[in-house]
Formats: structure tokens, sequence, C-alpha cells
């Protein structure tokens, strides 16, 4: 599965939409401090919680309620899953963000039944036409942190080891200086 920075779009725009509580979840630990940055306030590790559900580990988080929304970065069906389950019931919501290599996935049906709602996304719904400018005047105002983005920078004639690098678990984006 390619590496994106998703997570950090997410993060960031549930921020900016005035979100208090934003949790984060993954199994490498380098990428709590980073996330931290973009304004993630709590940190699960599933392996550390090996005896619940990630679903059930936000619930702890929020008072047995769950989320209003929760975004997937994975496209990892049982993940998508979790993501449902962990919403608030009659009106959590899901946006499915990540690329996964299968064409269909299975999801809890009865989740939805709930009232949970599940929704795909591209590039996180943003209209280029009207709401790019918006993004690049935050992004000149210093509002997001996109230089915490680009952990990386090697020149163009090694660029096999900007390849290897891609792939370290504290790497989010490697530039290529030409």
């Amino acid at each position: 599965m390619q590496k994106t920075y998703a997570e950090h779009q997410a993060i960031s725009g549930a921020k900016l939409m005035g979100a208090t509580k934003i949790i984060g979840i993954d199994i490498n630990e380098k990428k709590r401090e980073k996330r931290e940055v973009f304004g993630m306030t709590d940190f699960i590790n599933p392996k550390d919680h090996s005896d619940k559900p990630s679903s059930q580990l936000v619930k702890d988080l929020t008072n047995g309620l769950g989320v209003d929304y929760a975004v997937d970065c994975t496209g990892v069906a049982t993940l998508l899953t979790q993501a449902l389950e962990s919403t608030k019931v009659g009106k959590g919501r899901v946006i499915a963000v990540g690329a996964g290599i299968e064409e269909f996935v299975q999801v809890n049906w009865f989740g939805l039944l709930l009232g949970r709602t599940l929704r795909g996304s591209i590039f996180g719904g943003l209209k280029p036409k009207s709401d790019l400018s918006t993004v690049a005047t935050k992004c000149q105002n210093k509002e997001f942190p996109l230089h915490e983005l680009f952990t990386h920078k090697v020149p163009l004639t090694e660029i096999n080891k900007a390849f290897v690098l891609s792939k370290q678990p504290d790497c989010v984006k490697v530039v290529i200086k030409i």
C-alpha cells in the first residue's frame, strides 16, 4: 500500500473545523509526535491493547459515546468497520479516504442501520476551484505546519535513497532537491 499523509490532512481539517478531541490510531509510535504537531490530542496504539478492538478504545476515551466523525485513511476493510463502530449511534459519520487494494469491502450493516453514515472522499472533498485559494492562504499564514510533512531532503542524484527513506516508519514525505 502506498504511504500517504492523509492522516495529517485529516487531523488538520478536524482542528480547523473546531474539533477539541482528535484521536489518532496507529501501530507506529513514531507517528505520535508528528501528529500532535498537527493537532492530535490522543493517540491509541492497538498493539498496547490487544484485548480490545480499536472502536472500544475510542469509546473508552469518549465516555462510551464514540466520536462524531471518524476518518479512515487505511483502506483496510476491517479497520473501516472499526471506524464505523467507533462513531456515535444515530449520528456518527465515517469518511473513507484510504485507497485499499480490494474492490469491495464488507462493513457491519447493523452499524449503518443504527443511523451512522459511511461516505467516500477523494482529496478530502476539496473543490479546487473554490477551496484551493483558501487552503493556499492558510498555508501562507502558517495555519498548517506544512514544514512538518517534509521529513527528509535528498538531491536528485540520490533519488534511490529517497525510495528507501520513504519506507522508513518516521518518514512522512521526501523532498527531492533539483
